[in-house]
């Protein structure tokens, strides 16, 4: 079968490409040239000397797609645009569903590829429909970040490490990749690696010719603050000396619009119910009515009991057994059944 491979130049794409070649696999590499240079973590240049010593090594075919403009466009700009208005968005989800496996994949099935496959950590199970499910080993679960993906794209997707254990990939590279010195992986969103948040936001959002408030949930005054957007639902940092107040203290809301930051005590974080939208159901058809499932709210937060309930506007309601910890408008909010990851949906109002 001939198949393309999503090649970033680190260690997880790079073995996935080696995995299907043994497989015996016509194997096709394409490398997505996305973060525009002055805010890329490696150059252009070092990206394809390391993507092209892959290629040479596992003997396949190299494709570069220079999707660095739509990337700005499609990526980065709603990023600064929803943090503008007060959201804390995760663009990589954003990033799968419309380059990684919307502009790659299209680009790699025109080539004459039957599937396209990537090192993400989970796995597909083809009953029929295809279900995106979490993989072997938990350590290494990248489900959440591929919630936005379609049904049709993920009919055509494959995750070759999704089966194996890290102790099990750790000796595969070393004997498929042999003196294969690949990129490291990031952190955080790959435009946000050779600056802060707030540097980014400085350099990219218009400046606010006044201090804000930080109020309490009142609205009492407590001092003041140099832009909302620099804040997000959950922070604690800094928050006490600018308020003047002692003892710890947790953004619980923005105002964009007055540019006020609300604080409050860790306690008063906790919700059971949330307004979500633009809803992707993935493995299952869109839900009728309640639904019980495993919810997290962010990538790092364990998963909860909750019931998600259709709205005729088309979101949905979100709510949990027990209390959550600063559900944050701008995040995803993702629902599982077992290991099946059903769909999810992007937080917006806290009730």
């Amino acid at each position: 079968m001939k198949i393309g491979i999503a090649l970033s130049g680190g260690k997880d794409s790079s073995l996935a490409a080696a995995l299907l070649g043994r497989e015996g696999h016509r194997v096709v590499g394409y490398h997505l040239l996305l973060c525009p240079e002055e805010y890329a973590p490696f150059s252009v240049d070092h990206q394809l000397i390391v993507v092209r010593q892959i290629c040479e090594l596992l003997g396949i075919q190299l494709k570069v797609i220079d999707a660095r403009t739509a990337f700005r466009r499609e990526i980065m700009d709603p990023f600064i645009t929803a943090y503008a208005a007060g959201k804390t968005p995760n663009p990589c989800i954003l990033c799968n569903r419309l380059l990684k496996f919307g502009l790659l994949l299209d680009t790699a099935l025109k080539d004459g590829c039957e599937m396209l496959a990537s090192g993400h950590y989970a796995r597909i199970v083809r009953r029929g429909r295809s279900l995106l499910k979490k993989p072997i080993d938990p350590r290494r679960d990248e489900s959440y970040f591929l919630f936005q993906i379609s049904p049709g794209q993920l009919s055509r997707l494959c995750f070759p490490l999704g089966d194996r254990t890290m102790e099990e990939i750790g000796r595969l590279a070393e004997e498929l990749l042999p003196g294969f010195t690949p990129l490291p992986v990031s952190q955080e969103a790959c435009f946000l690696s050779r600056s802060s948040l707030k540097r980014f936001l400085r350099d990219n959002l218009p400046p606010i010719d006044r201090p804000g408030e930080i109020i309490d949930a009142a609205g009492k005054k407590l001092g003041e603050h140099p832009g909302y957007h620099f804040y997000t639902v959950g922070q604690r940092k800094g928050l006490s000396s600018a308020s003047g107040k002692k003892g710890p203290l947790y953004v619980l809301r923005l105002i964009p619009e007055k540019n006020q930051v609300v604080v409050g005590e860790k306690r008063e974080l906790a919700c059971t119910r949330f307004r979500a939208v633009e809803p992707n159901w993935l493995s299952i058809p869109p839900p009728t009515g309640p639904i019980q499932v495993q919810a997290k709210i962010r990538y790092a937060h364990p998963e909860a009991e909750a019931m998600v309930t259709p709205r005729p506007n088309g979101g949905v309601v979100v709510e949990f057994t027990a209390p959550q910890e600063a559900p944050t408008p701008g995040q995803a909010v993702v629902f599982y059944q077992d290991d099946t990851l059903l769909g999810g949906a992007w937080i917006d109002e806290i009730f």
